[in-house]
């Protein structure tokens, strides 16, 4: 009969993977190119929301700024999320080394695990870019800091959602450039996603349809709103691009 690891043993094999996982990552070139690109992308639009709300007299910076911010920082990341997801699994398959992780001591959740929550930690690296932001609304009369907390914990759940996803395509595959273009399609798809139910005349199948979007959940945390039907959302999107991430490395096992 099988053992079952206990949750101490658990979290040690997690951590050990994740320390080693954050190495490569932030010894990689790519993720400072990417931090680079993020900062110029977003501090661009910051620069260009905050000068039109001068000359904006009905609109409040949360309108003006806050939330297109956000919307597009959101935005930005399903075209980063493939760059840093696609080596998660297939570099390993093109290497050999992912039957090598297979065979330590570490079980097939410990790897999912301490590979997620690394990028997981990427993620939030990449975002305390825009906290400069922050500071420079600090200095007006900006008050709404609840909204901006609760955005950027949307966000942050809308990508750990996309790097579900992006890890799951990386599984299927030893080629890292046909994973990032999976998984760029697949997120690309749920935004367009939403975007069709304007054109449909049937609400209610179109409200059905916006529920299983990322975007649609995302909206509300920028809006202030954090709904318990939106937290479970993003659980159990999560949970199930993990699972069939899972699912798709047992096939490896015969």
């Amino acid at each position: 009969m099988a053992s079952v690891k206990s949750p101490i043993r658990l979290s040690r094999g997690v951590w050990i993977l994740l320390k080693k996982e954050l190495a490569d990552l932030f010894f990689s070139p790519l993720l400072y190119v990417l931090a680079a690109l993020f900062s110029f992308i977003m501090g661009w639009l910051f620069f260009n929301y905050l000068m039109q709300s001068k000359t904006a007299t009905t609109q409040t910076l949360t309108p003006a700024v806050v939330v297109p911010l956000f919307g597009n920082m959101n935005f930005i990341f399903i075209f980063l999320v493939p760059l840093l997801t696609m080596n998660t699994f297939s570099l390993e398959k093109k290497n050999g080394t992912l039957d090598l992780l297979f065979r330590s001591k570490l079980s097939d959740l410990e790897i999912i695990l301490g590979k997620f929550v690394s990028q997981v930690f990427v993620v939030i690296f990449l975002l305390a870019f825009s906290l400069i932001f922050m500071l420079v609304l600090s200095s007006t009369n900006f008050q709404e800091w609840s909204l901006v907390m609760t955005s950027y914990l949307g966000v942050l759940f809308s990508i750990m959602c996309y790097l579900a996803v992006g890890m799951f395509m990386s599984s299927l595959t030893d080629n890292p450039i046909i994973s990032s273009v999976l998984t760029f399609c697949f997120l690309m798809g749920l935004m367009l996603l939403v975007l069709s139910t304007n054109a449909m005349e049937n609400q209610f199948f179109a409200e059905m349809i916006q529920y299983l979007a990322v975007p649609f959940h995302y909206e509300g945390f920028v809006k202030g709103l954090v709904r318990s039907y939106s937290l479970v959302y993003f659980g159990s999107f999560i949970g199930f691009f993990l699972y069939l991430t899972w699912r798709s490395l047992q096939r490896r096992k015969w």
